[in-house]
């Protein structure tokens, strides 16, 4: 770290090997954060982490146990002052095609995985007297619904209303509690179910949906989630900050899915 930049203390970002995750330890490495990257796939996290050098815990978000160690990990660093619920995936189709354990796999990473993430920041931000930052990365499904993100829709407005219950609950200890929204983003988080038809989403461009016609990178995610997390923002406590090219200042319009229909008689 250059001497010129001031320790900012230590923070816990998952999802940190790839994409949005990695940007944000990059972003945050600079201006003298220690990073903790949590994230399942080993090979990309480590390289992830050393590019920074920061700490990685492998392990899936879904097991607390992981986010007890990040947060010890962090505490070694520490003091731990901020703590990014990044980590999430998408599986696209209708929800009444889909199996039962994708559901639950995607409101536990996507949601489950953020209250108790975002519990383990409080409970260290509160035992070392820390007024802290939580930073969680929503999205525009948390206001809007898209065809084939059923669950994902609904585990994003469920981590914005954390988000909002955060800053009410411990807002009064100068903890901070924000969420970044964004809309298409240059990554790959989205698959598709097994056999599931074409969606109307297939053929719609990210840009397509946005005013300004473009797809965020990943880098402008971090900047805003850096921002959330550092000094400029201290009065901003329980919003959710659109960071989608204008994606939710207008209704989008779908076709209907195909998939979607009554079943005749004779299949049933």
């Amino acid at each position: 770290m250059p001497d010129d930049q001031q320790h900012q203390g230590s923070v816990v970002i998952t999802g940190a090997a790839n994409g949005i995750g990695k940007s944000i330890a990059r972003r945050l490495a600079k201006t003298g954060w220690a990073v903790v990257g949590v994230d399942r796939d080993a090979a990309a996290l480590q390289e992830a982490v050393e590019a920074v050098a920061g700490v990685a815990v492998v392990g899936d978000v879904r097991d607390t146990e992981v986010l007890v160690e990040a947060r010890e990990a962090a505490e070694d660093a520490g003091p731990l002052r901020a703590w990014v619920n990044n980590a999430g995936i998408v599986r696209l189709g209708p929800l009444h095609l889909m199996a039962a354990e994708m559901i639950d796999e995607t409101i536990d990473i996507d949601l489950r995985a953020v209250v108790f993430g975002t519990r383990e920041a409080l409970s260290s931000f509160l035992a070392n007297g820390v007024s802290g930052s939580i930073v969680n990365v929503s999205s525009i499904h948390a206001h809007g619904g898209f065809p084939g993100y059923g669950p994902y829709d609904a585990a994003k407005g469920g981590v914005e209303a954390l988000t909002r219950y955060v800053c009410v609950e411990y807002g009064h200890l100068g903890i901070r509690c924000n969420a970044v929204a964004p809309g298409a983003v240059n990554t790959n988080i989205a698959a598709r179910i097994p056999d599931a038809p074409p969606s109307p989403m297939s053929s719609i461009e990210g840009r397509d949906l946005s005013p300004m016609r473009r797809v965020s990178e990943p880098e402008e995610i971090a900047e805003a989630v850096a921002f959330l997390v550092e000094g400029p923002s201290m009065a901003i406590n329980g919003h959710a900050l659109a960071v989608d090219n204008g994606m939710s200042a207008w209704n989008g319009s779908f076709p209907p899915d195909d998939a979607v229909a009554f079943v005749p008689p004779e299949r049933q």
